[in-house]
């Protein structure tokens, strides 16, 4: 837990995929910085808990079950998150799905599913935000990407093409936007240790036919800082595009990877 720190006292943020993972971990910076909370997730029972902490840390913070590739229910989320916090100054799109499969073997089902909750759900948490953003005065947009949005992973067709659309979005956006005085940023980041990623690892062993730790030891090899990521490493760069410091950065996709991209 940071003490002292609050550049984003006053603020409303709203987190997607809060229950776990990188959400999760942006989620307690922000708190810890100053920000009140609304949570979003379709995992409402892991959300209530990460609810609890950050109320744990004095920070006012709501949960609110919520598929993001469906509009009626955002177009709820974001109502109800205005009503319970008086509007919002940050959006952090966090919310993704991920699976390994080669592009043969890859069915339509799979492409669609991946893509509606990286991509559509971005741009329709994007679309219901930007009203109450503008009425405020401004805001910041954080969308997290990935390394994979500007590279290409094997394995990931339907995944890396979800977040080069991603990384797009947030450049026609931060373009858009810039005279509402609202900003527009990604997070790229690398390999960084949550559930997700550890599925990630079970597919590619299965797929290459290694065990995880053989995966994981050679992902480790390539990351210049010799680890991997933490989902705090994502929630404090998140804080920084999120805070005043950030005022003259935008349209950017930034890699948080620990020299990952190098390679």
């Amino acid at each position: 837990m940071i003490l002292g720190v609050t550049e984003l006292s006053g603020r409303v943020a709203i987190v997607t995929g809060a229950a776990q993972g990188i959400g999760r971990g942006v989620a307690i910076v922000l708190a810890e910085r100053g920000a009140d909370l609304a949570l979003w997730d379709l995992k409402i029972a892991e959300l209530a808990v990460v609810r609890e902490e950050i109320r744990d840390l004095g920070r006012r913070c709501v949960a609110i079950e919520v598929d993001v590739a469906k509009r009626a229910q955002v177009d709820r989320a974001i109502r109800s998150s205005v009503q319970e916090l008086g509007g919002v100054d940050i959006l952090v799109n966090s919310a993704g799905v991920h699976s390994s499969i080669l592009f043969r073997d890859m069915a339509e089902e799979d492409w669609d599913f991946v893509n509606d909750v990286n991509a559509k759900g971005t741009f329709l948490c994007c679309k219901v935000v930007v009203p109450e953003m503008i009425r405020r005065g401004g805001g910041r947009i954080i969308n997290i990407a990935s390394d994979a949005g500007k590279t290409g992973h094997a394995t990931e067709a339907h995944y890396v093409a979800s977040k080069h659309a991603v990384i797009g979005l947030t450049k026609v956006l931060a373009i858009e936007l810039a005279k509402e005085h609202i900003r527009v940023n990604a997070i790229c980041p690398g390999w960084a240790d949550t559930p997700m990623l550890r599925q990630v690892f079970k597919e590619l062993a299965a797929i290459e036919k290694k065990t995880e730790e053989q995966i994981i030891n050679e992902v480790v090899k390539q990351i210049p800082v010799g680890r991997l990521g933490t989902p705090e490493d994502i929630g404090k760069a998140v804080a920084f595009l999120a805070s005043d410091d950030a005022d003259y950065v935008n349209g950017q996709s930034i890699g948080v990877c620990g020299g990952y991209e190098m390679h």
